[in-house]
């Protein structure tokens, strides 16, 4: 997909800029086109690729940046990843370690961002985390709703600033994260 496609469904977002848009079936047209691309230039050195985060939620307010989530075969180096990304177009901006993975971006000009990428290894616990999250959000009004209520107030605070964005969210994940994780626990007792 190339990168007037993707905007063309609304996505992007300058560097900084923090806004959010009520998520579209062309969001997931773009995730389904880059989660392909990623998982046949990875082939086997990829277990599992996944649109991950708040575009994977139908209808949710997002940020306008597909998120996508990576757990690599247990023999892959993270070297031989970060080559085979980078020669996609993705830049490695570092490893963010329990914080993400080896985080990357796809840019369609400098400093207008379409996607991040975040590249985990085998058993790396973020992986069922990201999987369940955005499970949990899709089938749970009431969590949806709570986040969306967040990301609205911290908007307004911090449009100028997704680091402060970004943070101001981790209470209202970990919360969910946890709420998760115990009902996850109460189904399979």
């Amino acid at each position: 997909m190339t990168p007037e496609g993707i905007e063309s469904y609304g996505l992007g977002l300058a560097k900084e800029e923090v806004r959010l848009a009520r998520g579209d079936a062309g969001w997931f047209i773009v995730a389904d086109a880059l989660t392909t691309q990623i998982r046949d230039h990875l082939g086997v050195r990829a277990a599992a690729v996944e649109h991950i985060g708040s575009t994977s939620v139908p209808g949710l307010l997002a940020k306008p940046i597909v998120d996508i989530a990576v757990v690599l075969a247990a023999d892959v180096s993270t070297e031989t990843a970060v080559e085979v990304l980078e020669d996609l177009g993705y830049e490695y901006r570092g490893d963010a370690g329990n914080a993400g993975g080896l985080v990357f971006v796809l840019s369609v000009r400098p400093n207008h961002r379409v996607a991040h990428l975040h590249v985990l290894c085998p058993g790396d616990e973020q992986w069922d985390f990201y999987l369940s999250f955005r499970d949990r959000l899709r089938r749970d009004a009431q969590a949806r709703a709570g986040y969306e209520n967040a990301k609205r107030a911290l908007v307004g605070m911090y449009h100028h600033d997704r680091k402060a964005y970004t943070d101001g969210k981790d209470d209202v994940v970990l919360r969910l994260r946890v709420a998760t994780a115990d009902s996850s626990a109460d189904r399979s007792s």
